[in-house]
């Protein structure tokens, strides 16, 4: 495979010949699985600075890809988080974002869940929004019909499509473009990372300009970091990520001090742990 189609399949480009017979080759080989997450990675790397996207932005995408090709032919490497390290240099981030709305709004709408409950919004053309614990969602609606959502907090959105309306959810550091959607946003401000899950249908992540920073897949979760502006694309199952909505927790792998904290978060209390290497577990 080459870049082109690599490129055109990270940004929707691509055609839906394109996309079956790409996918078609990753579905049972697991060595192109990891390529694809890999290069998927490197693309967020070298395109993410929203003024430099063009014949530059392609250069390096493509130096990149002779990097890896080149390591690949050197060594083998085992299993996908051998290669997170190459993957989470993220370059300007900073410079993607703040999607700036019609001067007259037509309508502007606050909605909120307290601690320790799930709250379910209806939009006027059956779509659903639930908002986790202790969770703020602002939707504004230019005359135009674009609606831009800001949220503080987690959200799960379950969208109607409709092609005359335009839905993106602002984020700050980046947007979040629907396409008759059900995906899932964790963003609370007092947290250091922002996750977007792809539950089912396209979501596209866009740069300050409006151009397509990345096309995300259902089962793709994409992490960005805020303090140190890293993103990180992986593959994850959808019902973990959601399980807040049904009131369940499901944690794996998790240190027990992020157990505590998503516990504080729900009940409004406060958990000290005494020992540390315990907390680190």
């Amino acid at each position: 495979m080459d870049t082109e189609i690599f490129e055109k399949i990270f940004t929707n480009r691509a055609s839906e010949k394109e996309k079956e017979e790409f996918f078609h080759l990753l579905e049972n080989d697991p060595e192109k699985q990891m390529d694809y997450y890999r290069l998927k990675n490197l693309y967020v790397v070298s395109s993410i600075d929203a003024h430099k996207y063009t014949a530059e932005s392609r250069t390096s995408f493509k130096n990149f890809w002779n990097l890896v090709q080149q390591s690949k032919r050197k060594t083998v490497l085992n299993g996908w988080m051998r290669y997170a390290a190459i993957f989470i240099l993220a370059l300007s981030i900073g410079f993607m974002a703040n999607y700036l709305l019609n001067s007259n709004p037509k309508y502007h709408t606050e909605y909120s869940s307290q601690k320790g409950s799930v709250s379910r919004i209806k939009l006027p053309d059956g779509s659903d929004i639930w908002l986790s614990s202790g969770t703020n969602l602002i939707i504004d609606q230019n005359e135009k019909g674009e609606m831009v959502a800001k949220l503080d907090g987690e959200a799960y959105f379950n969208l109607i499509p409709d092609t005359s309306r335009r839905f993106r959810v602002d984020l700050g550091s980046f947007q979040v473009k629907d396409i008759g959607t059900s995906f899932n946003i964790r963003a609370y401000q007092s947290e250091p990372t922002i996750v977007t899950t792809l539950v089912e249908g396209r979501i596209e992540l866009l740069k300050n300009s409006g151009e397509v920073l990345l096309s995300v897949m259902p089962g793709e979760l994409v992490k960005y970091n805020k303090q140190n502006n890293q993103m990180l694309v992986n593959q994850q199952d959808p019902s973990v990520v959601i399980a807040w909505k049904d009131g369940k927790f499901v944690f794996i792998d998790q240190p027990l001090a992020e157990i505590c904290k998503e516990l504080e978060n729900w009940y409004d209390i406060e958990i000290q742990i005494e020992d540390q290497k315990l907390a680190e577990t």
